[in-house]
């Protein structure tokens, strides 16, 4: 089906039956990312008294019960509920069904050689994204005004879905680029990492507060009333070009404050 987007007064052309899963698909019982060294998610059937609910054990049909921890484990998209006590309902925040979006990739480099700052202490070899790569990559869509960016790091190996990253430390955005990133439109973040702040910093947050806050704060408080959302553990096919396209972030109603996700990526024809 070819349908018809708007974006700034543009019209453009989307074929539907040519988009691109962003997602890792979630193998319950099989290779899942792993963040902080979680429990993995699990599938298993409905046992009764004297029943498994599982048509290879003789049940008419399969009843599986999950667990998963939603953050930790898969692509997810999350809500300003992530830092706030209320309880949250992530669904509630995508508001269209397809909105403007930015590709780019981007390779980390060491955050010794670069000037950006960081909340928290930082080795000078880990990788982190900073406003000089950023700027770079980012800067000949400002034009387009869209309303998310995706982001892609290289390397970019497949085994990447999978990595548990205590054994592969994943890099992060520096307090600087995401304040950069907040002076523009982008109101959806969706990146390949399984947070936008480093793996340990103290608990603060940083980054999400500097998001769903004023944009420059890493220590500031959040605006419960922020609309934006931010989705991690993305994959991105090295085939896909970097440019312009439209998203559909795919999501179950959870009464949550995160629920895994399905980023779908449509390119214009």
């Amino acid at each position: 089906m070819i349908i018809q987007a708007t974006h700034n007064d543009r019209k453009y052309s989307l074929d539907t039956s040519k988009f691109i899963d962003l997602s890792i698909p979630y193998n319950f019982n099989g290779p899942q990312p792993n963040f902080y060294d979680v429990e993995p998610g699990k599938l298993k059937p409905l046992k009764g008294r004297d029943k498994s609910w599982s048509v290879a054990e003789g049940a008419g049909c399969n009843v599986p019960e999950i667990s998963m921890n939603i953050h930790c484990t898969g692509t997810h998209t999350e809500c300003v509920g992530h830092l706030l006590e209320k309880e949250s309902d992530v669904s509630a925040y995508m508001e269209n069904i397809l909105m403007s979006a930015i590709l780019v990739t981007i390779t980390p480099q060491p955050f010794g050689d670069c000037p950006d700052k960081y909340h928290a202490a930082v080795e000078d070899k880990e990788s982190v994204i900073s406003t000089d790569r950023f700027f770079r990559e980012y800067k000949q869509w400002l034009m387009a005004e869209p309303d998310a960016l995706i982001i892609r790091t290289e390397p970019n190996l497949k085994d990447k879905q999978f990595y548990r990253y205590s054994a592969h430390p994943a890099p992060f955005f520096t307090t600087s680029a995401m304040s950069m990133i907040c002076d523009t439109t982008i109101k959806h973040l969706v990146v390949d990492l399984p947070s936008v702040d480093r793996m340990s910093d103290d608990g603060i947050l940083g980054n999400h507060r500097i998001f769903w806050g004023d944009g420059h704060n890493p220590k500031g408080e959040v605006n419960p009333e922020s609309k934006k959302t931010i989705t991690e553990l993305a994959y991105i096919p090295n085939q896909v070009e970097d440019g312009f396209y439209f998203l559909n972030i795919q999501i179950p109603h959870f009464i949550c404050d995160a629920a895994p996700s399905r980023p779908l990526l449509f390119p214009v024809v």
